[in-house]
């Protein structure tokens, strides 16, 4: 068909239409374009701030546990106390406040705690070599305390060690839970001492990874520096076994490569687990060497991409409709050649297409066409304009002027593209704003400036995001400072401590009693003497300027005496006897003293001599009144001494209640108890006929009751089982025995059994015939107590021995446990522990012997006698 055969109607309205189209296809080309690459600009831009802040979230989080570690490590190292039981309770205090954490832990160099580590051999929170390495944890539920194990070659101690800085290990599987460990070493006065540590479990890595969404069914996980899977929402069997290294897919490999750089970025790959076309964000958790992975499929990122270039191919899709119409209507009214206008409207769409849409129509023209590029100027400003502002908008934005607002006057749906850029510019202004000024605050310490405003959709991940940030750098700062108080707290309390040792040196000195420390040399030179030495009318200074020996002022009748005992019992290996002599005070006054020497040795086995001495002048005027009261006293003595006992053990246990140090506490506790073993003597004797024995299987079975109830067993999983002969013993027996018989009891109670575990005490005393020994072993015993009694007088029996020239019935004492048994390394009869000190003395004083079986527990068998002393002339 040729074009002149065309009628001028259908020419205009093809030649109007296919105008308009090409202007509105160019316009609307470079609008979509530039639109649509901002669009995805800011998407993707979204997308990367996104893994950002959950990694970063996941990186305060991984500080946060550092910190707790790094905390511990602190603490202990400016540790002083050197309590491995109060040290176990801060672990366990840890653990309670952190729930997050599984476990908390020390460990420590060979006695680099208090160097008693053979004190804590396989005891709670120790191993066989009794270091101090205690693991508190919860992998079996309720909080337990165990040693920790390969210690001597794991990572987790032996790099702090070597670097002395602080460590994160590589994710491992332990029974069976997949976790973390950050490790601090400690160190005291410049040297390694070991190590503080928590282990954090990557099981809640998993939950809150998982639970991440984005868009529609975009997904986020994590992963290790070397691309093992930390969490997945679906593959749960990936988690721990599974790299991204075992994929094979040259995009996931190379975004593994980054993750073990610490490199960020992102790639765009098909899904493995959907098959969908996927972008992957990847962003580096700098504590830690993990990285956050964000999943989002491609077509839903860039949906608000898609939606806005639908709308705009609508829009010129309407207006060609629109503009055919119109040309329609122009074509109906038009009956003669409009070349200008055509030559015109040529010129014009040349130019739009090589994008030059400022370009407009003649209206010179006839009165009847002049409407014609009058339109078609006005189409062209009302759509050149909105892009035009659109345009300019959009690049504010993307250079941050987020102030920026659509300034021009357009109508319609082009309204509604300025009230929605205008309406993302404010709503940005305000989130970022206020979370300047959050992140401002952080800047100076400040972690109580909380989020105000709190975005929508996608903006709420950022608003969220720096507010989990900030309450767990607040939560953190809290934790410093509560251990700052504590430290605070514990110097204070050992300022009390201080304090109260300079008082009971002050209630030393205003006691009766004097303390010496002398010198085993000829004429006892004089080290120390406490102050109140001026109740004999002495000063310091006369002794410590050796002025004055202790030999002096003894008695010249006595001084030989004191010279054989002493050297006696330095010879016999004696620690602790008492002896009663005279003295002279400066005025020359004769008293009475008792002394009270300590024996000790140091390391070079030099020997000095510590004494106590009270004034018993009136005591002794007392005792020879008391020799001459009558024997019906007897009754009434008992009962007072029964009552001032029981006085004392009340005061005792009062005065316990002033003290919080444990030990201390203990040891009045220990005092009570053998106060009541000797008040129940003279309660039984009291309570007795002849006023001279005891009913000695009635107060066995009296004060293993009474222990037994201290101990809080009760009707617990310690039994007693008692095995007694009905014997009756005399006074001077019987309140040894009871001693012994308290101190190895509450042993057992304190020391044979963990906590919650079934045990049995077991107390067996019975009377040996002379007749079922041999007429040698009874002759050759009698020889050995003799020698014994010759050897160390410490009880002044040896002449009674003698005196009687037989052996009397012998008695065996067991008092057996079949609990852990007694420690192997230690020696009971040469122990610090004053319990055994007094077992072992008062052993000697009943003229016994005493033996230790630990092949079933722990027995104690003490083969003795009772003698019958004559009261002297």
């Amino acid at each position: 068909m040729r074009l002149k055969n065309v009628p001028l109607k259908s020419k205009l309205v093809i030649f109007i239409v296919v105008g308009v189209f090409l202007i509105l296809a160019v316009s609307t080309a470079v609008i979509i374009g530039t639109v649509t690459s901002q669009e995805e600009k800011l998407a993707y831009e979204k997308s990367i701030e996104m893994a950002g802040n959950y990694a970063n979230q996941f990186d305060a989080q991984m500080k946060a546990n550092q910190a707790v570690a790094r905390t511990l490590a602190l603490t202990m190292a400016e540790y002083r106390a050197s309590d491995r039981e109060e040290a176990m309770d801060i672990l366990e205090k840890i653990l309670e406040k952190n729930p997050h954490l599984i476990g908390v832990y020390l460990g420590y160099e060979p006695n680099a705690f208090d160097g008693r580590d053979r004190d804590y051999i396989n005891v709670s929170g120790h191993d066989a070599t009794g270091r101090f390495v205690p693991y508190c944890n919860k992998i079996e539920g309720p909080v337990a305390v165990e040693p920790l194990v390969h210690y001597d070659s794991s990572d987790y101690y032996q790099l702090p060690k070597t670097t002395g800085r602080d460590i994160l290990t590589e994710p491992y599987f332990y029974e069976g839970i997949f976790m973390v460990s950050y490790d601090s070493p400690i160190f005291k006065d410049g040297e390694f001492a070991g190590i503080a540590g928590v282990d954090v479990p990557l099981e809640y890595v998993d939950e809150v990874a998982s639970n991440i969404r984005t868009f529609d069914t975009g997904y986020a996980f994590m992963v290790s520096n070397t691309g093992v899977f930390l969490s997945h929402p679906t593959q749960k069997d990936w988690i721990g076994k599974k790299s991204l290294s075992d994929f094979d897919v040259e995009e996931i490999k190379n975004a593994a490569t980054d993750i073990r750089q610490g490199v960020g970025g992102h790639i765009e790959v098909k899904d493995p687990t959907t098959g969908k076309t996927v972008i992957m964000f990847y962003e580096p958790v700098e504590t830690g060497d993990f990285a956050f992975v964000l999943v989002v499929p491609k077509e839903e990122m860039l949906a608000g991409v898609t939606d806005l270039r639908d709308r705009l191919l609508i829009i010129s899709a309407v207006s060609i409709l629109f503009m055919a119409a119109l040309a329609y209507m122009i074509a109906r009214s038009i009956t003669r050649p409009i070349d200008d206008i055509v030559d015109d409207f040529k010129s014009i769409a040349q130019e739009a297409v090589k994008g030059k849409l400022d370009v407009r129509a003649n209206t010179d023209v006839e009165i009847d066409f002049r409407e014609i590029p009058s339109g078609l100027n006005e189409i062209l400003r009302a759509v050149i304009v909105p892009i035009r502002e659109t345009i300019r908008v959009t690049d504010a934005l993307a250079k941050g002027e987020l102030k920026e607002r659509v300034n021009v006057d357009v109508q319609g749906e082009f309204r509604e593209l300025g009230d929605t850029l205008d309406k993302f510019s404010e709503t940005l202004n305000r989130i970022i704003d206020d979370s300047n000024a959050v992140l401002t605050a952080f800047q100076n310490n400040d972690f109580k400036r909380e989020i105000l405003v709190h975005g929508h959709g996608d903006f709420k991940l950022l608003t969220d995001g720096i507010e989990e940030t900030r309450r767990a750098l607040d939560l953190v700062t809290t934790q410093r400072r509560e251990a700052e108080k504590a430290l605070l707290d514990y110097a204070m309390e050992l300022e009390r401590s201080n304090k109260l040792k300079e008082e009971m040196e002050q209630v030393i000195n205003n006691s009766p009693v004097i303390a010496f420390l002398w010198k085993y040399e000829p004429g006892w030179p004089a080290e120390f003497v406490s102050e109140n030495i001026a109740r004999l009318g002495y000063e310091v200074k006369d002794f410590t300027s050796k002025k004055v020996f202790y030999e002096d002022i003894v008695h010249p009748e006595d001084l030989e005496k004191m010279h054989e005992e002493l050297a006696r019992n330095v010879e016999s290996g004696c620690e602790v006897y008492t002896s009663e002599y005279r003295i002279f005070t400066r005025s020359g006054e004769i008293r009475w003293v008792d002394e009270r020497t300590f024996i000790q040795r140091d390391e070079k086995d030099e020997i000095h001599l510590q004494g106590i001495i009270l004034d018993i002048t009136e005591h002794k005027k007392a005792e020879e009144a008391l020799l001459q009261m009558e024997e019906i006293h007897k009754k009434e003595i008992h009962h007072r001494i029964k009552n001032n006992l029981q006085v004392i053990s009340t005061l005792l246990y009062l005065e316990s209640g002033n003290f919080s140090d444990t030990k201390v506490m203990e040891a009045f506790k220990e005092s009570q108890h053998r106060v009541k073993s000797m008040a129940l003597v003279h309660e039984k004797l009291y309570q007795s006929e002849d006023m001279v024995s005891v009913d000695f299987a009635d107060y066995i079975q009296d004060l293993s009751s009474y222990l037994f109830q201290s101990y809080s067993v009760g009707s617990g999983k310690v039994s007693l089982r008692l095995d007694v002969d009905k014997i009756f013993l005399g006074m001077d027996t019987a309140v040894p025995l009871g001693i012994i018989i308290n101190e190895l009891v509450s042993n057992a109670l304190k020391h044979a059994f963990s906590k919650g575990e079934d045990g049995e005490i077991c107390i067996r005393l019975h009377r040996n015939r002379r007749g079922s020994l041999s007429k040698r072993e009874n002759y050759k015993n009698a020889e050995d107590q003799v020698a014994k009694c010759e050897k160390i007088d410490c009880t002044g029996i040896n002449s009674s021995i003698r005196g009687k020239n037989k052996i009397e019935d012998r008695l065996t004492l067991i008092v057996r446990d079949d609990g852990k048994g007694f420690p192997k390394y230690l020696d009971f009869r040469n122990t610090d522990s004053l319990g055994l000190q007094l077992v072992t003395a008062l052993v000697d004083q009943i003229n016994g012997s005493i033996e230790l079986d630990t092949s079933r527990g722990t027995e104690f068998k003490i083969i003795f006698q009772e003698l019958k002393y004559k009261p002297g002339v």
